[in-house]
């Protein structure tokens, strides 16, 4: 599945998340490194450093990928056909409105809450796989 990239002058518009967070992750260095040297010298501030810059930036991706185990169900299931895995689906605008996950085959899926849907001709949804924690992709009866 790929995602949508920001180009032209959207990609240097700074958004609401860019101008929050990063003074912050800024001033948490600085307040780690600070603390670091105040407490154990120059060893404590380059621990301090090491501590911003790997394990924090670490644990947050551990967290984004336990979430993605328990509750997401990533990466996507194989189509019906079993031809297309995850990484053939494409995010395209659907002709009904919205967007729908289009697998190598041409065939529109949507994702909701753990669940994987077909959709028909009609606009309907068909139920086809959902996501159990930590076990996968299973054929929904």
């Amino acid at each position: 599945m790929t995602t949508p990239t920001r180009s032209g002058k959207d990609y240097l518009r700074i958004t609401l998340a860019d101008f929050i967070v990063f003074p912050f992750y800024v001033l948490l260095t600085v307040a780690s490194v600070e603390r670091g040297y105040h407490w154990y010298g120059w060893r404590g501030a380059v621990g301090g450093l090491l501590f911003v810059f790997i394990l924090l930036p670490l644990a947050a991706y551990a967290v984004g990928i336990l979430a993605c185990l328990i509750y997401f169900g990533i990466p996507n299931p194989p189509c019906r056909t079993g031809k297309c895995r995850s990484d053939n689906y494409q995010r395209r605008v659907f002709d009904k409105g919205g967007y729908a996950l289009f697998c190598g085959c041409g065939t529109p899926y949507r994702k909701r809450r753990g669940r994987f849907y077909e959709v028909q001709p009609d606009g309907s949804l068909r139920r086809y796989m959902v996501w159990k924690a930590f076990r996968g992709w299973f054929p929904e009866s």
